[in-house]
C-alpha cells in the first residue's frame, strides 16, 4: 500500500468510526466520547497503520485545539469577573486544599514530582463534553466548567514550571518563561479592557468583521482565523498552545454576543468532524496488547485513577459540601472534575520526556486517562439517573 492510500484508508476509517459511534451511543447508553475512544482502541488493534501517519496526528492535534477553543466559547469573561467574593474565596480555598494534600501524599509515597503535577491537573475538554450532554443549568456542571477555567490555567503554570525547572535547573531561563507567561496574561486581562472601551465607543467595528447580515460564512472564517493567530502566537512565545485557542473561543464569547447563532455553527463544525476526530485518535493511542499481556500498567492506571478521584472527593467535600448541601452533587462535581483526558495525556508525554516516566508507567497514564473518561462517564450518568436524594419530610 502507498503512502497516498495509506493516508487516505486511515481518514476513511476515521471518518466511519465518527459515523458510527453515534448509533452505537445511542443504543448502548453509553457517553458519545466513550464510545469514540473504545472504538479508536478497537481499530488501532487490527490496523496497525491507522493512527502511525504524521497527517493523522496533525489534524488530531487540530481536533484537540479546536476543542480547546469550544472550551473558551463556555466562558464568559463580563458574567466570570462578576463573581461573589465568596465563590473566589472558596475555588482558591480548594485548589490550594487539593494541591496540597497532593504535595503530602506525592512526598510521603515517595512518588515522582511529576505526580504533584498529574494528580491534580484539569482540563476543560470533558466538561464541555458533559455540558453537551447535561446542559450548563446543572450547579454541578456549572461549577466544574468555573472550577475547571482557573483549574486549567493553573494546570499549564504547573506544566510550564515543571518543564522549565527540569530542563533549565532554577535559574534564570525559567524565570524568563514564567515572566513571559505572566506578561502575556496581563496583557491579554488589558486587550480585553481596551476592547471594551473600544466596542462601547465604535460598535460598528464589531460589523466590519462580524456583520449582522452574514451571507457568506463570514463568522466561521473569522473564527478560524482568530482561533490560529492565538494558536500561532502560542507557539512564538514557547507557551502551550492550547492556551491560545481557549483565549481565542473567549473573545468570540465575550465581544460578539449578537452573533447567537454563531456558537452553534461552531459546535456542530467541531463535533461533526474535528473533536471526534481527535477522541478517537486518543483511544488509538492506547495500545491493547500492552494492557493485557503487563499486569503492572492497569495496576499503575488504577492507583492513578483513585488517587485522582480521592484527593478531588477529598477536597470538594471540604470546601464546597456547604455549597451543594448535597452529596450527590458533591460526587458529581468530583467525577466531572476527575477526567482532564488531554492534559493528563500532556503531562505523561512530559513526564516521559523528561525522564521521569519509563515506557510502563507512560502507557498507564494513557490507559488511566481514557479509563477515566470512560468509568466516570458513565458513572456520572449513572448516579444521575438514579440516585435520586430523599427530600426532607415537611
Amino acid at each position: 500500500m502507498n503512502h497516498t492510500m495509506e493516508i487516505v484508508s486511515a481518514f476513511s476509517i476515521f471518518a466511519v468510526l465518527i459515523l458510527l459511534a453515534s448509533p452505537i451511543s445511542n443504543l448502548t447508553k453509553i457517553p458519545l466520547v466513550v464510545v469514540e475512544m473504545i472504538l479508536g482502541a478497537l481499530c488501532a488493534h487490527f490496523f496497525t497503520f491507522f493512527n502511525q501517519s504524521e497527517e493523522v496526528k496533525v489534524v488530531s492535534e487540530v481536533g484537540f485545539l479546536f476543542l480547546m477553543f469550544l472550551c473558551g466559547l463556555e466562558v464568559d469573561i463580563k458574567s466570570f469577573t462578576k463573581l461573589r467574593k465568596s465563590f473566589m474565596l472558596r475555588a482558591l480555598a480548594y485548589f490550594c486544599t487539593l494541591y496540597s494534600i497532593t504535595c503530602i501524599v506525592v512526598l510521603s509515597a515517595g512518588l515522582s514530582y511529576i505526580y504533584i503535577a498529574a494528580f491534580p491537573v484539569m482540563s476543560l475538554g470533558m466538561i464541555v463534553a458533559l455540558i453537551k450532554d447535561y446542559g450548563k443549568n446543572q450547579p454541578w456542571l456549572d461549577l466544574a466548567l468555573k472550577i475547571g477555567i482557573i483549574g486549567e490555567l493553573v494546570s499549564i503554570a504547573v506544566l510550564v514550571i515543571i518543564d522549565g525547572s527540569t530542563r533549565h535547573g532554577m535559574n534564570t531561563e525559567l524565570g524568563h518563561k514564567l515572566i513571559v507567561l505572566v506578561v502575556f496574561l496581563i496583557l491579554v486581562i488589558i486587550a480585553f479592557k481596551l476592547t471594551k472601551i473600544i466596542f462601547w465607543w465604535k460598535p460598528s467595528i464589531k460589523l466590519l468583521f462580524l456583520p449582522r447580515d452574514d451571507t457568506n460564512s463570514q463568522d466561521l472564517r473569522f473564527a478560524v482565523m482568530l482561533l490560529f493567530i492565538f494558536v500561532l502566537l502560542m507557539l512564538f512565545l514557547d507557551i502551550k498552545a492550547v492556551l491560545g485557542a481557549f483565549i481565542a473561543g473567549t473573545i468570540l464569547s465575550t465581544f460578539f454576543k449578537y452573533k447567537a447563532k454563531l456558537p452553534e455553527k461552531l459546535h456542530d463544525f467541531g463535533f461533526g468532524f474535528f473533536v471526534p476526530f481527535f477522541f478517537v485518535y486518543v483511544g488509538s493511542t492506547l495500545d491493547l496488547t500492552a494492557v493485557f499481556t503487563n499486569i503492572e500498567i492497569l495496576f499503575h492506571a488504577s492507583y492513578l485513577i483513585l488517587g485522582m478521584l480521592a484527593l478531588r472527593i477529598i477536597s470538594a467535600s471540604i470546601v464546597f459540601s456547604q455549597y451543594f448541601k448535597n452529596v450527590k452533587y458533591t460526587l458529581l462535581f468530583a467525577l466531572s472534575d476527575s477526567m482532564p483526558l488531554t492534559f493528563l495525556i500532556a503531562t505523561a508525554t512530559l513526564g516521559k520526556g523528561l525522564g521521569e516516566l519509563n515506557d510502563t508507567i507512560y502507557a498507564s497514564f494513557i490507559l488511566g486517562a481514557i479509563l477515566e473518561g470512560i468509568i466516570f462517564s458513565i458513572l456520572i450518568k449513572i448516579i444521575y439517573t438514579f440516585w435520586k436524594p430523599i427530600k426532607p419530610k415537611k
